[in-house]
């Protein structure tokens, strides 16, 4: 019973390893998806704040006084991105 165990222990760990041999993880491709998911979805946040903001102007013409505040809120947007970019210089 115990050869048995030992035996079905050995072979997976030898299955353990050719699996990590096969397909080793690159911490730069995770690095690459995380810097190309911050990029998408920042372009994805600015489009939708410049569309809103288009709307509001086109309803009312008077909302231009708020752009502004439709800049500084971009500026968040693209700091939040970039600083994505930072991060993976630390990981």
């Amino acid at each position: 019973m115990i050869s048995t165990l030992t035996t079905f222990a050995a072979e997976g760990a030898q299955a353990a390893e050719a699996a990590t041999q096969a397909a080793p993880w690159q911490p730069e491709f995770g690095k690459a998806i995380m810097v190309a998911v911050a990029m998408a979805l920042a372009a994805f946040s600015l489009g939708m704040i410049g569309s809103n903001y288009m709307k509001a102007l086109g309803r009312n013409p008077e909302a231009g006084k708020a752009a502004g505040q439709i800049i500084i809120i971009a500026a968040m947007v693209e700091v939040t991105a970039l600083l994505t970019i930072g991060a993976i210089f630390l990981i």
